[in-house]
């Protein structure tokens, strides 16, 4: 997987993140992760996630 990809499939993002992809089918499904579906297959934007993952590091350093 190329990290300079605009947007991800699940399995891009399960190994972005270390993840499996139900984990990450989870989290899209129950609104934890941001992401789009189109045509039955889930769409996420580098740029959202990028924007998810700093603000729960945010979090984590309050």
């Amino acid at each position: 997987m190329s990290n300079t990809k605009e947007n991800f499939t699940v399995k891009d993002v399960a190994e972005y993140l270390n993840r499996s992809e139900t984990t990450i089918y989870n989290m899209l499904n129950n609104d934890e992760l941001p992401g789009i579906k189109l045509g039955g297959k889930w769409i996420i934007r580098k740029k959202d996630l990028d924007e998810f993952l700093n603000q729960k590091l945010a979090e984590q350093q309050n």
